[in-house]
């Protein structure tokens, strides 16, 4: 299932995705997955589950987007791993790390803060 949800993930990517919504024909994904002795409804599901992409199912196409708006309102540590490596890393800091770097974070402007968001979901990291 994982190597037809790359061959899914590349096309998409292909087409523009995950800035752009993607449409797919509907009775040639059924029967890619068919072929290769795959549910497809399970194949959506799992790439909703891990990958975080919706799949709107219409007679003809279906439709693929990403889900980033809940992600980006729950701020940077809506990804649990990314929340318990910030947690590790912090954990080895001395006091005075810790003070300096909360320091250096009140004294930017808004801006810069936002520019510091931008930059993290450039690398994936929220």
């Amino acid at each position: 299932m994982d190597e037809f949800i790359e061959k899914i993930m590349k096309t998409l990517e292909g087409h523009g995705f995950p800035s752009k919504k993607v449409s797919l024909p509907v009775e040639k994904m059924y029967e890619a997955a068919d072929n290769r002795g795959l549910n497809f409804n399970k194949v959506l599901d799992q790439m909703k589950e891990i990958h975080q992409i919706n799949a709107d199912i219409q007679v003809e196409k279906i439709i693929f987007s990403k889900e980033l708006a809940q992600q980006e309102q729950a701020g940077p540590f809506a990804n649990p791993d990314l929340m318990k490596q910030a947690q590790e890393m912090m954990g080895k800091m001395s006091t005075e790390e810790l003070q300096q770097m909360q320091q250096m974070f009140q004294n930017m402007s808004e801006d810069e803060k936002a520019e510091l968001m931008r930059k993290g979901r450039e690398l994936g990291l929220i």
